[in-house]
Formats: C-alpha cells, structure tokens, sequence
C-alpha cells in the first residue's frame, strides 16, 4: 500500500508540463515542446513561416499577439524551457548543413538581449560567435526602415584573430540567428560582414517575422 501511494505521489511530482504554459501533458516525449494549446495561442503554422525579402528567411510565426508578448517576457526572463522549447519547434525549419551564427547584442551582459544567443544554442545545429558590434548603435524602435538600415551600416565586424585566411572555413552555409526579423536593417548587416569573409550565408533564421503591414506603417512613420 505504502509502495503504492510512493508511486503515485511520484508520478504526480514529475508528471510532463508544457514549457511554455506549465500545463499537465499526457506524454513525456512531448514536454520539451509547447503544448497543442499553445501553438494554437502563439499562432504558429504547423510548419512554420518562409520568405525571401530582404534575404531568405524562417520563423515560426509572426511578432504579434501573444508570441509577440511572450518573446517580450523571455528577453527579461530567460526562460531557458521555454526558448529551448521553441528551439525544438524551429529546428525542422533550419537546414541540417546550417552552421549558426547569432546576432551579438551591442549592450552590456546584463542588458543585452540573450535570444539569439540562446535560440542558436537550441537548435542543435554547429554555432560560432564570428561577429561582434563595432559600436553600440541606437535602439531601433522608434526608427522607420531607412533610419534603421542606416543604424546598421558597418555596425557588425569579425571578432578578433578572423580573416579570409586565418581560418579554415570548411563550412557548407551560414544561417544568421535573431529573434526578430522586423525591417531587415540588421541581418543585412551581418550577411555583409559574414561574406567579407569569405562566408556564404543562406538567410536568417529568428523566432518571429514582424507582419508586412507593420513594417510597412515603421518605414512611413
């Protein structure tokens, strides 16, 4: 009888939750990932989103509603479940010769966004932290799509002791990694750094696309 309630309390204990909404799942090869509520919630398309515009990309939904909320509160929060658990879902999406290279923040550890860096360390792919800001750029939220492509120009450069020669870059493609793609001033940016060296890079893979009628209203405000 003992045995019996010991079991039963332990299974209670470490019964699966969703990642994202601490929801109780039936199976636990599906607790690394959200559960069906919250990708119905989130909106995300069964297979993700793709475009070309400014240079190829891949996204699990668009910046909006409540997935915009969400990456909002795990840029403070970092929730590693979580953004590990989107992680999972976007893999798919990422080409399995892909090797990653994350947006680097231009502010201080504890300001800095950490999604790029985290999404890129999910998503089971090689990652290599090849760029760094040359400065610190201003914060692009108020700024229209000119300004905000203005803002990026020359900001990104390779880390030190990286060169055309100096390594051998034996790697297929590269994919840049951001959180999010809005106006397209930034992985632009980076793409041009990445092929100074050398590199080829096949597009840009984030969490969330901000729509096109949103960024249409940014570039005319």
């Amino acid at each position: 009888m003992l045995s019996s309630l010991i079991r039963a309390g332990h299974a209670l204990l470490m019964q699966p939750q969703c990642p994202i909404c601490r929801a109780t799942i039936t199976s636990e090869a599906e607790s690394s990932k959200p559960c069906l509520n919250c990708c119905m919630k989130l909106d995300l398309p069964a297979d993700g989103l793709r475009g070309l515009s400014p240079l190829k990309w891949r996204t699990l939904g668009w910046y909006k509603g409540h997935l915009r909320r969400l990456l909002l509160n795990l840029r403070r929060d970092r929730k590693l479940s979580a953004i590990h658990a989107l992680a999972k879902l976007l893999t798919p999406l990422v080409p399995i010769n892909a090797v990653l290279v994350p947006i680097p923040s231009w502010k201080n550890l504890n300001r800095a966004n950490p999604l790029p860096q985290l999404l890129a360390s999910g998503l089971c792919r090689p990652c290599h932290g090849l760029l760094r800001r040359r400065y610190a750029t201003v914060g692009q939220h108020h700024l229209d799509r000119q300004l905000r492509q203005r803002n990026q120009i020359h900001s990104f450069e390779a880390v030190p002791g990286l060169s055309n020669n100096s390594t051998d870059w034996s790697f297929h493609r590269v994919w840049i990694v951001d959180d999010i793609l809005t106006t397209g001033a930034t992985a632009p940016a980076a793409k041009n750094c990445l092929q100074n060296l050398g590199l080829t890079v096949g597009g840009v893979v984030c969490l969330a696309k901000t729509p096109k009628h949103q960024s249409s209203q940014l570039s005319q405000t």
